[in-house]
């Protein structure tokens, strides 16, 4: 049985008189001291499946259906008290806003202190003493903790929420966009940061980006999440190497590669659905320049065209020509001129 198990998780949130389903049917798993990347563009799910792990949702979100188990104990369903003794000491969270983590009216070593006692026997001194080991584990000097968040650079303040997360050694850290709003030499810097003390205490880890260039450094396996479901999950190389499904091509185009000779980027046209409708066949069909009508009425499956990597694709023999013809600028540029020639119908008919 692997560490983390995820079986087709739904979470709706309630919008107005309607629903939206922000993840609909995801499932993965992931051993002990594994790293996942989920990747995919605004509005995919990404952090839902963050919040809903930790169970964070907001009023108007619930889980709807599935199963969330760690170490094969049940998730969902658990009290709130039960699952408030979990956070910190079986997962904890880095989230992507530093300064909405940490309160502004206590000391950093406060909020420490105060975390690790809440979830633990320690007393305060042992917390204290805890709370300047994981200070030196994220590179933050001890005199640290006793500066308010506003005291600090947007670099400490990311290290402080960091270190907040791994002061009690979780067997599970999600990461979500934890880098963010940092400059690319900071970024750098906490990531690999993040990425040995993982290492060093064997953690599993979800690291929640849009980027699929940091995903390549730092994760062993990749999932590609579009419109609330997931488009395609492989081993990390293997993705990098010959990804399979079409938004995956879209993605990859997107990002530069500094390996390379610098090419112009191509972007994906469009943007993604609207959860809130009803959406028969492949979630991408709309912005995907290979979609037939059966792409349109039928939902695929997961096809395993390699051992270990999974896509949601109909046509996962065609990926030579598919590969091919998405390096070039002109075949998604036809999809763009379709959508404009759709909203334009719309727009003469509404």
């Amino acid at each position: 049985m692997a560490f983390l198990e995820v079986k087709n998780l739904e979470i709706t949130y309630t919008i107005g008189s309607g629903s939206l389903k922000a993840v609909d049917g995801v499932s993965f798993s992931l051993e002990k001291g594994q790293s996942l990347g989920v990747v995919g563009e605004s509005g995919c799910g990404k952090t839902t499946i963050a919040k809903g792990l930790m169970q964070l949702l907001p009023k108007n979100g619930s889980i709807t259906g599935g199963s969330i188990k760690i170490d094969g104990k049940e998730m969902v369903g658990l009290s709130r008290e039960a699952m408030r003794r979990m956070r910190l000491k079986e997962i904890a969270m880095i989230s992507q806003s530093a300064m909405n983590a940490l309160n502004p009216v206590y000391t950093i070593g406060d909020q420490l202190v105060e975390g690790i006692m809440a979830h633990s026997s320690l007393g305060r001194k042992e917390a204290l003493r805890r709370a300047v080991e994981v200070f030196e584990m994220v590179g933050l000097e001890e005199k640290r903790l006793k500066s308010y968040p506003h005291q600090l650079s947007g670099g400490m303040k990311q290290r402080a929420v960091i270190a907040l997360a791994l002061t009690l050694n979780p067997p599970l850290i999600i990461a979500d966009e934890p880098t963010t709003a940092l400059d690319v030499v900071v970024q750098d810097r906490i990531l690999h940061r993040i990425l040995k003390i993982q290492k060093e205490i064997n953690s599993s880890m979800i690291f929640i980006t849009h980027d699929i260039s940091v995903v390549s450094e730092i994760c062993e396996y990749i999932m590609v999440m579009y419109g609330g479901k997931v488009m395609e999950m492989a081993k990390t190389d293997d993705f990098f190497r010959h990804p399979y499904h079409p938004y995956s091509l879209g993605l990859q185009n997107a990002f530069p590669i500094i390996t390379e000779e610098m090419e112009e980027l191509i972007s994906i046209p469009g943007s993604p659905p609207n959860l809130q409708n009803v959406l028969p066949g492949c979630r991408f069909q709309e912005r995907c320049p290979f979609a037939e009508q059966r792409c349109r009425d039928e939902e695929p499956g997961f096809a395993e065209p390699e051992p270990g990597l999974l896509t949601a694709c109909h046509f996962p023999e065609r990926v030579e020509e598919f590969r091919e013809k998405a390096a070039h600028r002109d075949t998604w540029e036809t999809v763009r001129k379709r959508l404009i020639e759709e909203m334009k119908e719309g727009a003469a008919h509404g």
